[in-house]
C-alpha cells in the first residue's frame, strides 16, 4: 500500500475513533449518576486508544515505514464498529430515557380519564400551597363527587359509568383557567385546584362548574345520561400560616359531605 493511501486510513480510523469518543463525551450531559460516569470512562478509552495506537502507527507511515497496512486496515474497521457501536448504545439510551419520561407520566395519569391521579395532584397542591405562601396570594381546592354515581354503574352498567367520569373529567377540564388543574383522586372523586383565588371567585367557579356538569348530556346506549355533582370549597388566605396540603383537602371533605347532606347538586364553603 502506498504511504498516501495507508495515511488516508490511518486518518479515517483516527477521525472514527474521535467520533466516537464525542458521541461518549455527549452523552455525558444528557445522563446522570452511574451513567454519566460509564460515558466518562468510554470517552477517556477511546481517547487513549487514539493516542496510543493510532499515533505510533502514524509516525510509522510518516517515516516511511509501509509494513503496517493490515494494521491500518483493520485499525479502521474497528474503529467503524466502535462508531457504529457507540451510536447504537447511545440510542438505546435515549429510547430508555423516553421510556421512562412515558412511565413516570402514567404513574401520574389516571387511565380513564387522563386527568392528574391522586399522588400528582396532592403534589401540585402542596406546591401550589408552597408557592402562594411566598406571594403572599390566596388560594383555593374544591373537592367534587358526582351524586348517586353507584346507581349509573347499577343501572347502566360500568361502561356508561367510565362514560360518566370522562365527561365529568372533560367538563371539569373545560372549565379551568390555564393556571388551574384538576385529578382524580378516587373513585367518582374530583379535586380541583384555583391558585390565586379569593374566596368569592371561588364560590362563584365551583357554582359554573356545578351548573355545566349538570347541563351536560352524556351519551349512553339507552336515553343520554345526566348527573350533578356536590361541591366542598376549601380557602387558603394569603395571611394564613401555611400548611401541608392534607389539612386543606380534609376542610374541602368536610365542606363536600355538607354538601351532601343539604340535598346534593349544591356548592358549601368551608367556615374555617
Amino acid at each position: 500500500m502506498a504511504q498516501t493511501e495507508l495515511g488516508v486510513v490511518l486518518g479515517l480510523s483516527a477521525l472514527a475513533q474521535a467520533s466516537a469518543a464525542w458521541i461518549a463525551l455527549r452523552q455525558i450531559g444528557a445522563v446522570s449518576g452511574r451513567y454519566r460516569f460509564m460515558w466518562g470512562f468510554v470517552a477517556l478509552a477511546l481517547a487513549l486508544m487514539v493516542e496510543r495506537r493510532a499515533v505510533p502507527l502514524w509516525r510509522l507511515v510518516a517515516a516511511g515505514d509501509p509494513g503496517h497496512a493490515a494494521d491500518a486496515w483493520f485499525g479502521l474497521a474497528i474503529s467503524l464498529l466502535m462508531v457504529t457501536g457507540i451510536y447504537g448504545i447511545r440510542q438505546l439510551f435515549i429510547d430508555m430515557k423516553q421510556q421512562e419520561v412515558q412511565l413516570d407520566a402514567l404513574a401520574r395519569t389516571d387511565a380513564l380519564t387522563g386527568l392528574p391521579n391522586r399522588r400528582e395532584i396532592l403534589e401540585r397542591l402542596q406546591t401550589e400551597i408552597e408557592r402562594c405562601a411566598r406571594a403572599r396570594h390566596p388560594m383555593a381546592i374544591l373537592m367534587f363527587d358526582i351524586d348517586h354515581f353507584k346507581q349509573v354503574n347499577d343501572l347502566w352498567g360500568h361502561a356508561a359509568g367510565d362514560r360518566v367520569l370522562k365527561a365529568v373529567a372533560d367538563t371539569a377540564h373545560a372549565s379551568l383557567r390555564r393556571i388551574d388543574s384538576c385529578g382524580r383522586v378516587g373513585g367518582e372523586e374530583f379535586l380541583v385546584l384555583l391558585p390565586e383565588t379569593s374566596h368569592a371567585e371561588a364560590q362563584a367557579a365551583a357554582e359554573r362548574l356545578r351548573a355545566a356538569i349538570a347541563d351536560r348530556s352524556i351519551e349512553n346506549e339507552g336515553p343520554p345520561l345526566r348527573v350533578t355533582a356536590s361541591i366542598g370549597v376549601a380557602i387558603h388566605q394569603a395571611d394564613a400560616p401555611q400548611f401541608d396540603a392534607g389539612q386543606l383537602v380534609q376542610r374541602a371533605d368536610r365542606a363536600l359531605y355538607a354538601a351532601k347532606a343539604a340535598g346534593r347538586d349544591c356548592v358549601v364553603m368551608d367556615a374555617s
